[in-house]
């Protein structure tokens, strides 16, 4: 895939003139990465972002206790390191580690101001990707509040239609391990191991050596919630 190829396909660049989507192409700096490899730091300065070309990262945040939590996974084409190049002082709000090989295109700060200026649409792009995240995280806050079943339905369906929308082979195979889920809702092995046993004895999941298979998404979006299971 060229540049080209590549930025057209990137959420920031959808339905904009070609003269921006040829703009940043010029500017842009290709990277690849291997997997394991920690493409962002939480916490340090970031000049530039990355447009995700190939590949999947998980995105990951230290708390104020030393907690790491798991905030999710972005699949290509994504962006990840927007935050930086927003905010006033520039540092990384989170540590982004590739998944599997990733190419990607880092657009710096100055650059990526010019491109705004020129091309208003890519900044309506920029501000519909972080809605959609807004969105996604008062979903998650709604489902955390619940129980952990809900709390683990929302992860797995959510982490599901990402792996549909970028085509990735056997979407329904999530490569989740108990250590990955206790870090993504911040439970214990024995609440996470419980609950898990649960939706596997309800026809929804099958734990199995690469991970979780998801056997009935529908039921996981449907499920009724047991109140009484609160967490």
């Amino acid at each position: 895939m060229d540049l080209l190829d590549a930025l057209n396909h990137s959420p920031l660049f959808q339905r904009v003139p070609e003269d921006a989507v040829r703009e940043a192409a010029r500017v842009v700096t290709p990277r690849h990465f291997q997997a394991g490899d920690t493409i962002l730091e939480q916490d340090a300065q970031g000049e530039a972002l990355y447009l995700l070309v190939s590949g999947a990262v998980r995105v990951s945040r230290v708390s104020l206790g030393s907690r790491e939590r798991v905030m999710g996974d972005v699949y290509a084409p994504g962006v990840v390191g927007e935050t930086a190049v927003l905010a006033a002082d520039g540092e990384r709000s989170a540590t982004v580690t590739a998944l599997t090989d990733v190419s990607t295109l880092m657009l710096y700060r100055d650059h990526f101001t010019q491109i705004l200026r020129r091309h208003p649409l890519v900044l309506w792009n920029l501000s519909a990707l972080l809605a959609q995240r807004v969105t996604y995280l008062n979903d998650e806050l709604i489902a955390f509040g619940l129980n952990t079943e809900a709390a683990l339905a929302h992860v797995f369906t959510h982490l599901h239609r990402q792996r549909v929308q970028a085509g990735v082979a056997r979407p329904e195979l999530l490569p989740l391990g108990t250590q990955d889920i206790m870090q993504r809702i911040s439970a214990s092995r024995e609440t996470v191991s419980r609950v898990m046993r649960k939706m596997e004895r309800q026809g929804l999941v099958k734990v199995t050596g690469q991970g979780v298979a998801l056997l009935d998404v529908q039921g996981l979006e449907n499920s009724s919630l047991d109140e009484g299971d609160l967490d």
